[in-house]
């Protein structure tokens, strides 16, 4: 099963509100990016079933993106929301993970949430990352959408001895 990028996105917010740390939308978007890799990796399954894009700064989820654009580079102070159909209405976008998944969660954000944006956007640009291989791609030819395949997101952090020596349990 994948799993909204918003309710992710709020699961992260909530560990952030229990630590009393505030996450920018660019932090925020590169710990999902992390989490739905080292996901891949573990379960060989996406965490999130809306696809990454190559931007500017980096992977970026478009449907987080675009509820928390209107932060800049504050700090996310609400959490996401999601059309729902059986209610029609906006509501607070949540998902029940299991336990394992949810430590999963838990370590991926210990770990990166501790770096700046700038260093976490870093990190999603070395060379012949996902990231790297799409924007250069567009540099020639077209290409559509700028996806992330979760192909190349799994190659990539499935170097032997984690891609950067992190792989949470």
């Amino acid at each position: 099963m994948t799993y909204d990028a918003r309710a992710v996105a709020n699961f992260f917010l909530s560990q952030a509100d229990e630590r009393d740390m505030g996450l920018t939308p660019m932090t925020l978007l590169k710990i999902m990016y992390f989490a739905h890799a080292w996901y891949l990796v573990k379960y060989d399954k996406p965490l999130v079933g809306q696809p990454f894009e190559a931007w500017k700064h980096g992977p970026v989820s478009r449907v987080v993106y675009d509820e928390v654009k209107q932060y800049g580079s504050a700090v996310v102070s609400e959490k996401l929301k999601k059309f729902d159909p059986r209610k029609l209405e906006f509501a607070y976008a949540n998902d029940s993970f299991s336990m394992e998944e949810e430590q999963l969660l838990i370590d991926v954000f210990r770990y990166y949430a501790q770096f700046h944006a700038y260093q976490l956007s870093d990190l999603t640009h070395e060379v012949n990352s996902p990231w790297d291989k799409v924007w250069k791609e567009a540099e020639t030819k077209a290409v559509p959408g700028m996806f992330i395949s979760n192909d190349m997101i799994k190659e990539w952090f499935s170097v032997p001895g984690g891609r950067l020596k992190v792989v949470p349990d």
